[in-house]
């Protein structure tokens, strides 16, 4: 009896160990949430600057009607009077206010830029919108990239333009 018990036994540990093994192996395969795997290349200060992103996170959806990775971005900004952005044609009377853009890369699970994605928000000029923030002001922003592939597996968010007023 004992002899056998330990063999159902021992059957049972392997029998186990290969199935942990088994669902360790297919966990590895299926790909990531874009949440659960995202490459934020620069959180903190943005490009040298005194724009900070406190968090970012994202997720695959819509945005008029196109298929869209959904980026939502925190930034503080931490400009001040003393330390006015540049571009500031108030020198002197500046309250820190800042205005600037926002974009991402996208990157496959390769590490490789996604080359079909484009940012589809209301675009000025300089092809991305506009944001704002007054000194020390934190706000939530969506960057929507247009691309229909569902295997990012990084991004990083991009400062396209800054100034201490409004750009035409």
């Amino acid at each position: 009896m004992n002899k056998r018990l330990i063999l159902v036994l021992t059957v049972t540990i392997i029998v186990l160990t290969v199935a942990v093994a088994l669902i360790a192996n297919l966990l590895d395969q299926v790909p990531a949430v874009p949440e659960e795997n995202s490459r934020l290349n620069n959180v903190g200060y943005l490009d040298a600057t005194k724009l900070f992103v406190v968090s970012a996170n994202s997720s695959y959806g819509t945005h008029n009607g196109q298929a869209c990775f959904i980026i939502n971005v925190t930034v503080r900004n931490d400009y001040t009077a003393q330390q006015p952005p540049p571009m500031d044609h108030w020198l002197g009377n500046s309250t820190g206010e800042v205005f600037f853009g926002l974009t991402a890369t996208l990157y496959d699970k390769n590490g490789q830029v996604q080359v079909k994605a484009k940012n589809i928000d209301q675009l000025v000029p300089q092809g991305v919108p506009e944001l704002g923030l007054n000194s020390g002001e934190t706000a939530s922003f969506e960057i929507n990239m247009a691309t229909s592939s569902r295997s990012i597996n990084g991004y990083s968010v991009d400062l396209v333009e800054i100034a201490g007023y409004p750009i035409p």
